[in-house]
């Protein structure tokens, strides 16, 4: 009895499941409907004032047709729809980029406007913002300033989206503004690789930007630092005095100290050779995260002081300082005989990663051959 009723209990909960999801799913076939239908009327509206334009690029808006936008913009459905709607143009084509430039003020409205509203809602307004780069199209002086007040808000998304869409029209001094403002009350919220991914998209001078951040860098916390360092790895070479002077600060925070030793091992300088050979050869098992680092980055570096630091490392009680070793060791292009000496050794730990290594290696090629084959036919 007691089975057959948890059978009928179960039938139940999936019949209720299915029913459920054949339900949510003719909800969101209606709601696109809907959103579709605005889409229509949207367009409908716009079409009349770009036909203007494609005459006379020069032709203001109408009025009304401004008043009409900030009406319907200020609904989240037809904010929706806008954004489905510019997906659909062609938004470098002149006409389309006079209309955008020519809502500037809707989108300072709306920008007050969102900012009053939900999480959500203001979410994805700076989302819409970031999305379509509008900085293309219009100067964005006074919408930028607004968007930076919504890094004050409590949701990450919020202030997430928010960083985007001033990377996507915001000028180096507001964006140095907002990674200020992350600094004293919210950036603990947003992992560095979320700050330093956003910075990567900015649309502007990347020079620009880096040389304003780094006037500023002392104003932030360290939190945003690292994220400012791991941006300047990405895009310049250009900072290695200023990178190997935190190198060698043992006052600096340990994750910005590992930043700058990652930037060299992107930008290789005979200047830290030393200090990164002092890492690797170190035996300190507290320290083995710098050692580990460090034996990445000398990967870049030739020599046989390093080679020998290296398989010094892979004696490590440290797992990533072997792994890493290890692979630095083969990008010197060591030879199979020539960490024979490693096999033969009594260090087991060291025989396991050399082992491990070559294997894995082994079953690359393996699964590389097949494809070669079918790359030329075989």
């Amino acid at each position: 009895m007691g089975a057959e009723v948890l059978l009928y209990g179960y039938g139940i909960v999936c019949l209720s499941m299915l029913v459920f999801n054949v339900i949510y799913s003719l909800h969101l076939r209606a709601d696109d409907r809907r959103t579709q239908k605005r889409v229509e009327v949207i367009q409908r509206q716009a079409e009349g004032q770009l036909e203007g334009l494609r005459a006379d690029v020069h032709q203001p808006l109408q009025a009304s047709h401004l008043a009409w936008m900030r009406r319907r913009l200020a609904r989240i459905s037809y904010l929706l729809a806008f954004d489905r709607f510019l997906d659909e143009q062609d938004t470098e084509e002149p006409a389309v980029r006079e209309y955008l430039r020519q809502l500037q003020p809707v989108f300072l409205y709306l920008s007050t406007v969102y900012w009053k509203r939900e999480d959500t809602q203001a979410a994805y307004y700076c989302h819409f913002l970031a999305r379509h780069r509008l900085q293309r199209h219009m100067e964005l002086d006074q919408v930028q300033r607004v968007v930076l007040s919504y890094l004050k808000k409590d949701s990450l998304y919020c202030r997430l989206n928010a960083l985007k869409a001033l990377c996507s029209f915001g000028s180096p001094e507001v964006l140095g503004d907002a990674l200020e403002e992350l600094s004293r009350d919210g950036g603990s919220q947003l992992h560095e690789k979320m700050v330093t991914e956003a910075l990567l998209s900015y649309t502007g001078s990347a020079k620009a930007l880096i040389e304003l951040l780094w006037r500023r860098f002392e104003r932030f916390s360290a939190q945003i630092q690292r994220a400012v360092l791991d941006y300047i790895r990405f895009q310049s070479g250009d900072y290695k005095p200023q990178m190997e002077e935190i190198l060698r600060d043992g006052g600096r925070d340990k994750e910005l100290r590992l930043a700058a030793i990652r930037y060299f091992g992107r930008y290789p300088d005979e200047g830290v050779r030393g200090v990164l050979l002092g890492f690797v050869r170190s035996g300190d098992a507290l320290q083995w995260e710098y050692a580990a680092i460090a034996a990445t980055a000398l990967a870049r570096y030739p020599g046989q002081d390093v080679v020998d630091a290296l398989m010094g490392a892979m004696h490590s009680s440290n797992w990533y300082v072997r792994y890493n070793a290890s692979a630095s060791l083969e990008a010197h292009g060591l030879s199979y005989e020539g960490m024979m000496d490693i096999l033969a050794g009594d260090d087991r730990y060291a025989r396991e990663m050399l082992n491990y290594r070559l294997e894995s290696r082994r079953l690359q090629r393996s699964a590389a051959a097949p494809r070669e084959k079918e790359a030329v036919g075989v």
